[in-house]
């Protein structure tokens, strides 16, 4: 399998890999093995927003492009209580780049708080998983942490072991989910914002077509829970595909349309660009991609390419943050703009839970422990990184200033 597949399995937040981890979520739609498409007819019209309305927009854009601003997720907490303990960390796959930076991450800061942190390789899915959580129990962990969307309902039997041996379990699984925990068996759990993403992702492509209507093509994937619309941190309503049509119906309703809906199961995710392809060229209106979950958009970025000349304006957005998309965003002429999270501060918000429940507190409400995005185009997408090759940088994210407010918090440093 291809590295940057890999990656981006769970880089959209996928809850994948193994076929018995996609059946055990309760809101996958799984349907046929071909994408499900829906088709919308569309006016020629050129009128769009008003020039105040687009001045609105680029605002949205400036502010979606500004550090973000921490928020104390709950009380102040001891952070000294992890140490001396063991904490078991682990990711959905070690295979993919994003998720093993999150553990590498997650695992310095335990260490530097005095915590012995066993990093657990996660390779094999459920199977993996769920010895993974066994090894908590043998090896007296104080916690255990499961980190880029391990699905809980493939370990029900292991989380339900560890909570009889007294051992929480925090799933940072970006789900969205509201308050209460979506899944069950977890003691905590943190989140990131897809529908913010989207919702930024048409702003930006209204600014770009100078006003006129955006005519849709969504890509998108129903077995990710972000795009499903149990819940979203900033709404505690709805999902991506709900957020983007609500966006429309914000900004451009009697304009704007999404003219086709690209639903892909996770095998099809590197070989829609064949099928995106045909979709362009079959529907001259289409302007503007929006793809929910940026590791689908590896393979559409050529397909977009060449439609552009034929398409006055055609650019594609997306959400996710991958390093491999940030410099698509970099050098492509048509990939304009992904919005995505940090992924240190992933971590921290995984070991803010740690924390309190080791400190015999309750979890915080996960709508507190949401990592939050910057949205990335050509104009401050070197920020993204560190150096010339794929590291991931905190300097859109306040040049790390999140590490020093946890660091208060916890009363630590």
């Amino acid at each position: 399998m291809d590295s940057r597949f890999r990656r981006l399995l769970t880089r959209g937040r996928l809850l994948t890999i193994p076929a018995v981890a996609v059946v055990a979520l309760a809101c996958a739609a799984c349907g046929s093995s071909k994408p499900t498409t829906t088709t919308k007819k569309t006016s020629s019209t050129s009128s769009g927003i008003s020039s105040s309305e687009l001045s609105t927009l680029k605002g949205v854009i400036a502010t979606a492009q500004a550090a973000p601003v921490w928020t104390a997720p709950g009380p102040a907490v001891k952070g000294s209580v992890v140490k001396g303990k063991t904490l078991i960390v682990f990711p959905i796959s070690s295979d993919i780049p994003a998720c093993a930076t999150q553990t590498k991450d997650f695992a310095a800061l335990g260490t530097s708080l005095g915590a012995h942190v066993i990093s657990l390789s996660s390779t094999t899915g459920p199977a993996g998983w769920a010895s993974n959580l066994g090894d908590a129990v043998t090896d007296h962990a104080a916690a255990a942490v499961m980190l880029c969307g391990v699905i809980n309902a493939a370990v029900a039997p292991q989380l339900a072991d560890l909570k009889s041996h007294g051992i929480p379990v925090v799933d940072g699984n970006y789900n969205e989910a509201p308050a209460p925990n979506f899944y069950s068996g977890i003691q905590g759990e943190t989140a990131v914002n897809t529908a913010q993403g989207v919702e930024d992702d048409l702003a930006d492509a209204l600014v770009n077509l100078n006003g006129k209507p955006a005519h849709i093509l969504y890509v998108t994937s129903s077995q990710v829970i972000q795009d499903a619309g149990v819940g979203s941190p900033s709404t505690d309503k709805a999902g991506a595909y709900p957020t983007l049509k609500a966006a429309i119906s914000k900004w451009c309703p009697s304009t704007c349309s999404i003219v086709r809906v690209d639903n892909l199961q996770t095998t099809q995710w590197t070989s829609d660009g064949s099928g995106v392809a045909s979709y362009l060229s079959s529907n001259p209106s289409i302007n503007t991609v929006i793809v929910t979950f940026d590791g689908e958009s590896d393979d559409l970025v050529t397909a977009v390419a060449a439609a552009a000349s034929s398409h006055p304006g055609l650019k594609i957005y997306a959400w996710g943050g991958g390093a491999a998309e940030e410099r698509d965003v970099q050098s492509s002429p048509v990939f304009a703009g992904d919005s995505g999270p940090d992924e240190r501060w992933d971590a921290y918000d995984a070991m803010d839970q740690v924390i309190r429940l080791l400190n015999h507190k309750a979890a915080a409400p996960v709508t507190k422990e949401v990592d939050p995005n910057v949205f990335f185009t050509k104009s401050n997408v070197a920020s993204f990184f560190s150096g010339p090759g794929p590291t991931y940088s905190d300097k859109a994210f306040g040049n790390g200033a999140f590490i020093t407010d946890f660091d208060k918090l916890w009363g630590v440093h």
